[in-house]
């Protein structure tokens, strides 16, 4: 992130809510999904799903999956498209009417690639030093 000039993940502290104990709590509770490539395996993205989320709490009322600590190797070009589409599949096969996510509103870049993906701009949130934007995908 530091050699391409993102700020995000790597200057807001963010290994102190989510250490890697989240993670395997996340794998156990099957809602953690990984994206590998087939040649070698490596783990290319990666994303948490939720059915609930304490930011959205006034549109609770509509079946989404919420993608929380999506991650996508920037060397691998179109890595983060492909899981957001696996992820949407799933969403429309578990009749989820939406998907939900934040990004910092400091990137501007992610911002500008979430609208092109469809991913509307819906409100913002703050959680200690993160300030995003709350961005929704109609499905259906």
């Amino acid at each position: 992130m530091d050699e391409k000039g993102i700020q995000q993940w790597n200057v807001l502290g963010y290994w102190e809510p989510y250490p890697k104990a989240y993670y395997v709590g996340k794998l156990q509770e099957n809602s953690l999904y990984v994206l590998k490539r087939r040649a070698d395996q490596k783990t290319v993205g990666a994303a948490v799903l939720i059915e609930a989320d304490e930011r959205w709490k006034s549109d609770s009322d509509i079946p989404a999956y919420y993608v929380h600590n999506f991650v996508a190797d920037t060397d691998e070009k179109g890595a983060g498209k492909i899981l957001l589409g696996h992820i949407q599949e799933l969403a429309l096969k578990d009749k989820k009417a939406c998907l939900r996510l934040d990004c910092s509103f400091s990137n501007e870049r992610l911002n500008r690639y979430y609208e092109q993906e469809g991913y509307a701009l819906v409100g913002t949130c703050v959680d200690g030093n993160y300030f995003g934007n709350k961005r929704e995908k109609l499905l259906f």
